[in-house]
């Protein structure tokens, strides 16, 4: 009777914690028993988002050098072709521009909608130190990293499609890492693409 019942209040201890609660104590537990995957989801964490804003830098310097209406590196206009740029200098603006009102709106967006970040709501400790409250969707890393990819893609097919392979990865490191829902990276990945494509293919 006695071993019964103590099954019985574990199972009913282990039904009253949330379900994401405990599928993320299990995911934090291994990568910090797993030494070199928690080293390389804190390099993704920490510094790849270096990486791309650097991916940017280079972008805007080599728009107004003018590299991309060169004769062995043309823009590639992969759209209908309504919207055709003849200067360097108002592709670049595009380049800045669309990025900078767009990240305005997603923080406007986040900052209206407020949500709870998983540390807030769950019981969890995330796996790398977060002190942000609130503002948790759309996820403005993950924004950002998607309008500079998108920014790539309009000039560079290759370059645009790894850089949204490096979006994925990104957005999965703030997901394990647990500052942010799945939730909260669609979001910002889907707000990305939509800017993106409103500022650089249709304005």
């Amino acid at each position: 009777m006695h071993g019964g019942f103590m099954d019985n209040t574990e199972v009913n201890i282990s039904q009253e914690i949330p379900a994401y609660e405990r599928r993320y104590r299990k995911i934090s537990e291994w990568f910090l028993n797993c030494k070199p995957a928690y080293a390389i989801l804190k390099f993704i964490y920490k510094y790849m988002a270096y990486m791309i804003a650097f991916a940017y830098i280079l972008l805007v310097i080599m728009s107004l050098r003018g590299t991309f209406f060169s004769e062995t590196t043309p823009i590639m206009l992969r759209n209908s072709g309504i919207v055709v740029e003849t200067d360097k200098f108002l592709l670049t603006s595009k380049f800045i521009l669309t990025p900078f009102t767009s990240f305005i709106l997603v923080s406007v967006i986040r900052k209206c909608i407020d949500a709870k970040r998983p540390y807030e709501k769950y019981n969890i400790k995330p796996l790398f130190i977060k002190e942000t409250k609130g503002e948790s969707m759309p996820s403005r890393h993950v924004f950002s990293i998607t309008i500079i990819a998108m920014c790539w893609l309009y000039v560079s097919v290759p370059v645009g499609i790894i850089m949204l392979l490096l979006v994925a990865i990104m957005s999965a490191s703030r997901v394990l890492a647990g500052v942010h829902f799945v939730r909260d990276v669609v979001a910002g990945f889907a707000v990305g693409i939509i800017c993106g494509i409103a500022g650089l293919w249709l304005i």
